[in-house]
């Protein structure tokens, strides 16, 4: 039994990994062609460009902290449901 929950685990734990992947891609994905866009503009209007520091690192943690809001609740709902489905079996 304790085979099966760890697995169950493991496999709540990758659907969770991949869902942050491809959410923080998507969102730095997204940022990276703002950011492109507003750098074009300014040059193109004859302003400074910016720091990429200042102005893309921002985003990459937001997009970090995006992925995060949407993946903590599947892990709790999987374990939670794990938890609960493997408490009846025994």
């Amino acid at each position: 039994m304790r085979v099966r929950r760890r697995v169950a685990i493991a496999l709540w734990a990758t659907c969770a990994f991949v869902t942050w992947n491809v959410l923080f891609d998507r969102h730095v994905a997204n940022a990276a062609m703002e950011f492109t866009r507003d750098q074009v503009v300014r040059y193109q209007q004859g302003m400074a460009t910016a720091s990429i520091d200042v102005e893309f690192s921002p985003r990459v943690r937001e997009a970090a902290w995006l992925a995060w809001l949407w993946t903590t609740p599947i892990f709790l709902a999987g374990v939670l449901s794990i938890y609960f489905s493997f408490r009846r079996l025994e």
